[in-house]
């Protein structure tokens, strides 16, 4: 198969693998779930006091922290004990091509259920492209995230309490918000830039910064996504194997 065969057929299986995750998921009441917390989370920013645009960036990030970070490691769980993961490290679909999927259909539920609750809370008065590429590339981070932090656990019990610890480390962007001064170190977060992208879409941060942190944030989610792949493999591979 030439090389662009081979890519027409990861892209294949990449989009079956999508479908499927998106209709597991919806069985598995992830659109509901996504539902109920968007609803709390709405109704928690209508009653902050203050201007409300400057609390988006703490909304969209504690929002997806579950519905990207723990979605996913529950998906990693639940599919390798029912052995879904191994059924599939045995057939032609690759490591990479399952977080394409995973992300993706994360992604897309991230995207509607901010959008829903953008509109409902806030209006139709922001930059939907900047919002949009700043909630995906804060999805996809938390999903990367979610796989490299969850492929040492066997249950969803053994993986909570440390996942407080990740979700504390993944938060440290909103310190500003706290009133930590703002500084050249936040860039060194691979979520800085996505939250950028979140306050531009709302008018508290210049338009002009908008394409160099969608440029950085795409080569973060590079970046882990090799570490996720890693990690992936790592949660697939027997105990013992490796050795």
């Amino acid at each position: 198969m030439t090389g662009t065969g081979a890519r027409r057929a990861a892209a294949r299986r990449a989009a079956a693998t999508l479908a499927l995750d998106l209709r597991r998921q919806a069985v598995a009441g992830y659109w509901f779930v996504a539902l109920f917390a968007g609803l709390t989370v709405g109704a928690v920013l209508l009653a902050l006091v203050g201007d409300p645009l400057r609390w988006w960036p703490l909304v969209v990030l504690s929002e997806l922290s579950i519905t990207s970070f723990y979605f996913a490691a529950v998906q990693i769980l639940r599919e390798r004990g029912e052995g879904i993961l191994a059924a599939q490290a045995v057939t032609p679909l690759g490591p990479g091509e399952y977080l394409v999927a995973l992300a993706g259909s994360l992604c897309l539920l991230a995207l509607a259920e901010v959008g829903a609750l953008v509109l409902a809370a806030h209006g139709a008065a922001v930059l939907w492209p900047v919002l949009a590429i700043g909630v995906a590339l804060v999805s996809c981070l938390y999903v990367l995230y979610g796989v490299i932090a969850v492929a040492d656990y066997e249950t969803i019990g053994s993986f909570l309490l440390p996942s407080g610890l990740w979700t504390l480390v993944l938060g440290v962007p909103l310190l500003p918000l706290l009133g930590v001064p703002d500084g050249w170190w936040l860039w060194c977060h691979p979520l800085q830039p996505a939250v950028v992208l979140i306050e531009i879409s709302f008018g508290t941060r210049p338009v002009g910064a908008a394409a160099p942190c969608a440029l950085l944030g795409t080569i973060w989610c590079a970046l882990l996504a090799l570490a996720a792949r890693a990690r992936l493999v790592r949660a697939v591979t027997p105990k013992g194997a490796a050795s």
